[in-house]
């Protein structure tokens, strides 16, 4: 097993990408501790742990709250000893063009996702030191590197300033053998997600793969950057996204263009 009995704090850990980073987690011998703001979520996620055969510490937390924050690192550290690998999953946004988009809102946004990621990473930077070396995971999103109606521009940014966040605490945190890296998730079905079969086919259509991500192929994903196989890999991030990254267009749409364009003896840009 990739993490025997490593202690992992997860944050968002109730459902979704959260849960199935979890629980993988745990299939692969550590212990989690399982942050949430729904308790009844988080719960079930510990259950699953237990039921692998690890331990679950549940601990309800805001993670824009700094002050709750350290509360929960420094119960993890006190009952646990420490803590080895820091995934940040807990994510919000909305779909509001910026006219729309309040003040509150924004600030909102920018509190879980970004403010969020810096106190976690602050509050176990010492307890990986002492235990010399540790995993940091930062969940940030394929639209920090393109634009996307699907999120607000609150969302983009957050997300685009955790890879900012990302290469300069692996550059301050190296020599102490933590690897810092992030993960771009593309679209992934997750309980959020709210869409038909239709345009679920639609999607997967539009994609190289031919296919979209579940929770469970951002959890693999998170697995090999938390182990020891990635341990020479720091400062980077890694799109997780059925290839929509280099999709600018639907395959049909990029195969009938090619075509014209061959038949009129012109290039196909």
């Amino acid at each position: 097993m990739e993490l025997t009995n490593k202690i992992a704090i997860v944050t968002g850990a109730g459902r979704g990408m959260g849960e199935a980073i979890a629980l993988t987690f745990a299939r692969e011998g550590a212990d989690v501790v399982v942050n949430d703001i729904n308790l009844a979520n988080a719960e079930k996620t510990a259950a699953g742990v237990q039921a692998l055969g690890r331990r679950a510490m549940v601990i309800r937390a805001d993670v824009s709250s700094e002050d709750e924050v350290n509360r929960m690192v420094e119960r993890v550290i006190r009952d646990w000893g420490g803590v080895d690998i820091l995934v940040h999953n807990a994510g919000i946004g909305n779909t509001r063009l910026t006219t729309d988009l309040t003040a509150r809102e924004w600030h909102n946004v920018i509190g879980v996702n970004l403010d969020g990621a810096f106190y976690l990473c602050k509050a176990v930077i010492e307890s990986m030191k002492t235990r010399g070396g540790g995993k940091i995971v930062l969940i940030a999103s394929l639209a920090a590197k393109k634009v996307t109606l699907a999120s607000c521009i609150a969302y983009t940014s957050s997300k685009s300033a955790l890879l900012g966040l990302t290469r300069h605490l692996a550059f301050e945190v190296g020599p102490y053998k933590i690897n810092v890296n992030a993960i771009c998730p593309g679209v992934t079905l997750t309980p959020k997600v709210k869409t038909s079969p239709e345009e679920v086919q639609r999607m997967k259509d539009s994609m190289p793969l031919r296919d979209v991500c579940r929770p469970q192929d951002i959890a693999d994903a998170v697995l090999f950057l938390a182990s020891s196989k990635a341990r020479q890999i720091t400062g980077t991030s890694l799109d997780v996204d059925s290839g929509e990254s280099v999709a600018c267009q639907s395959w049909e749409a990029f195969i009938k263009r090619r075509q014209e364009a061959f038949a009129k003896g012109e290039p196909a840009h």
